[in-house]
């Protein structure tokens, strides 16, 4: 029997963070992700999140066509507008929490909401308990970080956490080697570029595009596209 190269298939992550006004990079107004949403539903893309792409990954099948991963970073209150709008186009993602942001900090969803967001479909991962920038800590420090963030929103869903996201994207091989024995299965980065299926055995990493206020449309469709 020959030895046949496993189909590769590429793909694009977007996250976003912050809908509302301001002038930081990544606040984007309502209307440009209103846009956004609506091309990716006029153009056919399935839009999915971790989940979806973790089942995926196991069956080995292959991806459609047009296919996109959608996360949502941090837990602002922003989030559940975003949620509202995704539902409407029944768009899947994952929203991305940090636990010390969402039990007290003004602004930011609360535990109820994050129930909420799961009995709506989406799915959760975690953000860093006090969103610090992971590759800096110590190792012990490190993994306590990613232990505490996932038992805190494993008790408030009631079920397993297995994403996580790297705050600020701060990542290397040591935080990752703590995060997989911490049983995350799929870590979301910062670096911009394709995913490809075929490189991708679990646990894995999940290249993410964040998306900017000065994007232009163009811009969007370049890096749905793979332009990037």
């Amino acid at each position: 029997m020959t030895w046949r190269e496993p189909h590769c298939d590429k793909f694009a992550c977007l996250t976003y963070h912050l809908i509302g006004e301001g002038s930081g990079q990544y606040i984007l107004s309502e209307m440009h992700l209103r846009h956004q949403l609506d091309f990716l539903n006029t153009e056919g893309y399935i839009i999915d999140d971790f989940e979806g792409l973790e089942a995926k990954l196991r069956a080995e099948a292959p991806l459609p066509n047009r296919y996109v991963v959608l996360t949502i970073d941090d837990g602002h209150e922003s989030s559940m507008r975003v949620a509202d709008m995704l539902q409407a186009h029944q768009f899947r993602a994952t929203f991305f929490l940090s636990r010390d942001r969402c039990l007290g900090k003004p602004n930011f969803i609360r535990e109820s909401h994050i129930r909420e967001l799961r009995k709506r479909g989406f799915s959760l991962g975690t953000h860093g308990t006090t969103h610090r920038k992971l590759s800096f800590m110590h190792s012990k420090a490190c993994a306590f970080e990613l232990e505490e963030s996932k038992q805190w929103l494993e008790d408030v869903l009631g079920e397993g956490v297995r994403y996580m996201s790297a705050p600020g994207g701060y990542i290397n091989d040591r935080v990752l080697q703590l995060a997989y024995e911490s049983g995350y299965i799929l870590v979301g980065t910062c670096r911009e570029r394709m995913n490809s299926s075929c490189k991708m055995r679990l646990p894995c990493t999940v290249n993410r595009v964040n998306i900017r206020r000065q994007f232009s449309h163009r811009d969007f469709c370049s890096v749905v596209g793979g332009h990037l």
